[in-house]
């Protein structure tokens, strides 16, 4: 397990080297409810809107951002096309051999959507595109309309969650960042980096 984010109280999503996140319920005896796929390497970070308790980011390896509505995201679907979910027997075994066969959403450079499809039917997650190497740390406002993340290409990438539409790039380090961090309404952002710095930006700095 790489990270663990607590939403709505009762419901812990976490993520792993396995490529998977895994939403538990914590009312129960630790019963894994469902497990996403759709990050083609390891997840490194969770980051969790504290106001709206559906709304978690992912980050891994393979440079992928994923916005997911974990509520969309436990919706039955049928058992021929449940493709993002394995329900697991006992909480910590799970199948790991399930392909994905639902749609993606992709945000390019320009913000057009466009729909690559496998099947055309289950959840699939908001794609936020852009990084074009491994992401290491992400942070999320309280309502959910605002995500940082960061990694090793040493610059921070603002996102609006909803759309995963890029809307600027904060630069300033020179080496992997590691830790971020944003105040409950989104307008100060803290980065933490390998180079030893921790930045501090207000607004649109």
């Amino acid at each position: 397990v790489n990270d663990a984010v607590l939403v709505g109280g009762s419901t812990l999503v976490s993520c792993s080297s396995d490529t998977t996140l895994k939403i538990w319920s914590c009312l129960s005896d630790g019963t894994c409810t469902k497990t996403l796929r759709q990050h083609s390497d390891c997840v490194t970070c969770l980051a969790a809107a504290e106001k709206n308790s559906n709304v978690v980011a992912s980050g891994g390896l393979g440079g992928e951002v994923f916005i997911w509505d974990i509520e969309a995201a436990l919706a039955p679907v049928s058992k021929s096309n449940d493709a993002t979910d394995d329900e697991c027997a006992n909480g910590v075994n799970c199948a790991a051999n399930t392909l994905p066969v639902t749609s993606l959403r992709t945000i390019n450079s320009s913000n057009s959507i466009s729909v690559h499809a496998t099947q055309p039917e289950g959840y699939a997650p908001i794609a936020a595109k852009g990084h074009k190497e491994s992401v290491y740390a992400l942070a999320m406002s309280d309502s959910g309309n605002l995500l940082v993340s960061g990694g090793t290409e040493k610059v921070v990438r603002v996102w609006d969650p909803r759309t995963g539409s890029k809307t600027m790039k904060l630069r300033g380090h020179t080496d992997n960042i590691r830790a971020l961090l944003l105040d409950s309404a989104g307008r100060f952002c803290l980065s933490g980096s390998s180079d030893s710095m921790i930045r501090f930006c207000l607004g649109s700095c």
